[in-house]
């Protein structure tokens, strides 16, 4: 069998609500039942930004359907990730502002788009592979719908949006980890994720 490789992947930066998820299921044919998710604001995008998903959605992501794989599966759902956490968003009401938020990866889970991407769920149990810390991601596997290798996201993710809201979603005061994890003008996630200090924080 092919051995699990596992790959270190790591970020620079600058320095400077629950989805309706009801299904039903559609019994014309008694043996394939198809489960349909809320529309959301579809055609529109949703008030937090989240496009509507692929229509297709369902047969990128169905490992067991032919022309599916984890890669056009991420491509879709990549707009979806801040739907599946919680991290803090900046209030809305600049009068209630708190500092303690995280405005690199804020969470959208209040976007009724967010419903339409159920189908994603093989994509982020993928990016939660992991050999101890989120850095350490264990992204190949012996199954031909598993076709990203550990090179091609090796080292440097930065100006990947996805990467950085599966990186930095974990906190919910950004500030305080941009400050500990920069030396000089440099930011690095891995000086976060290699930290004991953190491993157990409610940052």
């Amino acid at each position: 069998p092919k051995k699990k490789v596992s790959t270190i992947i790591d970020l620079e930066i600058p320095i400077i609500a629950q989805a309706d998820k009801t299904a039903r299921v559609d019994t014309d044919d008694f043996f394939t039942p198809t489960y349909i998710y809320s529309t959301g604001d579809c055609p529109n995008d949703g008030p937090l930004g989240v496009p509507c998903a692929p229509d297709n959605l369902e047969e990128l992501c169905d490992k067991y359907q032919d022309g599916s794989s984890l890669r056009g599966c991420l491509d879709a759902c990549s707009p979806s990730y801040c739907c599946i956490h919680d991290a803090a968003r900046a209030p809305t009401d600049p009068t209630t502002a708190q500092p303690g938020f995280n405005f690199l990866a804020p969470n959208c889970n209040a976007d009724p788009n967010c419903a339409g991407y159920a189908f994603c769920y093989i994509a982020w149990w993928k990016l939660a592979d992991t050999v101890g810390p989120a850095v350490f991601l264990q992204i190949e596997q012996d199954d031909d719908f598993f076709d990203i290798t550990a090179a091609q996201i090796q080292g440097d993710q930065t100006g990947q949006e996805l990467f950085t809201q599966l990186l930095l979603h974990h906190f919910d005061d950004i500030q305080i980890i941009i400050t500990a994890g920069t030396v000089g003008t440099e930011f690095s996630a891995e000086r976060i994720f290699r930290d004991p200090a953190f491993w157990n924080s409610t940052i």
